[in-house]
């Protein structure tokens, strides 16, 4: 406990005494079972300078039950309000039960701050959740090795982003939110049984959305919307695959097993799609509306299989 309550503290002063320098940085080391660590990072503003390592917060922990904010990362974890200079946060939790949160806010409107925000978990029953609005640059990666694991990353008004997840182990889920921003977006690759990903991009005016899972039991669900791009590939028994894309699209999905279903549905223009399965009891649906530009290529190895296009 005493250690704990150190850690804490010693995070609140350095945070609070480099508020009067131009660059700030806190550095958190904690071992043992049940600690908690929270950082607030306000940077000053005269003169912009982007630099994301002005103002920089490192967090590591090593055991059991700990927290970088409360639990589920519901409150506190690493907050860095990133406006002129930038901002760097980094999480690294080995253990059990681990929890991390990061949020980093910058402004809108012309030059915004570059950000990265880094978060590795190495154990069972991780939670990671990550949160970047009005930034340039963005980088984010969640490195996840364990079963259970629990991965949620949003980006909001975002340019220039870049967006990663890993995971290995066993029941792992991916959420990923890539809302108003542009220019690259998520990647997810998941190894093991029962991976879940689910991404929402809107906006994203580059490619998009590229998913590997290899195992069992994968899900996938993606939406993506303007000058949209998906490349998915599942290996393993009984994944599902279902993507809707808007504006320009394009789509590669690729299954190889058994029991696997893929629907791709795309809107307005510039339409392609190419769903490839190997295996049995695979279904394949490509519905593809409004205006030319219409391509769909279904190839299909096995018994049991069933194909369904529409073009309008």
């Amino acid at each position: 406990m005493t250690s704990r309550l150190s850690a804490i503290a010693i995070g609140a002063i350095l945070a609070c005494a480099s508020h009067v320098a131009a660059s700030q940085t806190i550095t958190v080391a904690q071992q043992g079972n049940g600690n908690t660590a929270s950082a607030e990072q306000v940077t000053p503003a005269p003169v912009p300078i982007f630099d994301p390592s002005a103002t920089t917060a490192s967090i590591t922990q090593i055991g059991n039950n700990n927290h970088v904010g409360g639990p589920g990362a519901t409150s506190g974890g690493i907050f860095q309000n990133v406006f002129p200079y930038g901002a760097i946060a980094v999480v690294s939790q080995t253990g059990t039960g681990n929890n991390a949160g990061i949020t980093q806010d910058g402004r809108p409107g012309p030059n915004p701050p570059p950000v990265q925000a880094r978060i590795t978990q190495r154990g069972n029953g991780n939670d990671a959740a990550i949160t970047q609005t009005d930034a340039v640059s963005n980088y984010i990666n969640v490195d996840q090795n364990g079963s259970g694991n629990l991965a949620r990353l949003r980006q909001v008004g975002s340019g220039d982003a870049s967006l990663r997840i890993t995971q290995n182990g066993t029941g792992n889920t991916a959420s990923v939110d890539h809302l108003n921003s542009s220019h690259g977006g998520p990647e997810v690759s998941q190894t093991g049984d029962r991976n879940t990903v689910s991404i929402f991009a809107d906006n994203v005016l580059g490619p998009g959305a590229s998913i590997t899972q290899d195992g069992s039991m994968n899900n996938a669900s993606v939406l993506i919307d303007t000058d949209s791009m998906l490349t998915l590939s599942q290996q393993g028994v009984g994944n599902v695959v279902n993507a809707s894309e808007s504006g320009a699209g394009y789509a590669d999905i690729s299954q190889k097993g058994n029991y696997n279903l893929a629907s791709v549905t795309q809107a307005d223009g510039l339409h392609r799609a190419s769903i490839a399965q190997i295996g049995n009891s695979n279904s394949a649906t490509v519905t593809q509306v409004r205006q030319a530009d219409y391509v769909a290529n279904v190839n299909q190895t096995g018994s049991g299989n069933s194909s369904n296009v529409y073009q309008h």
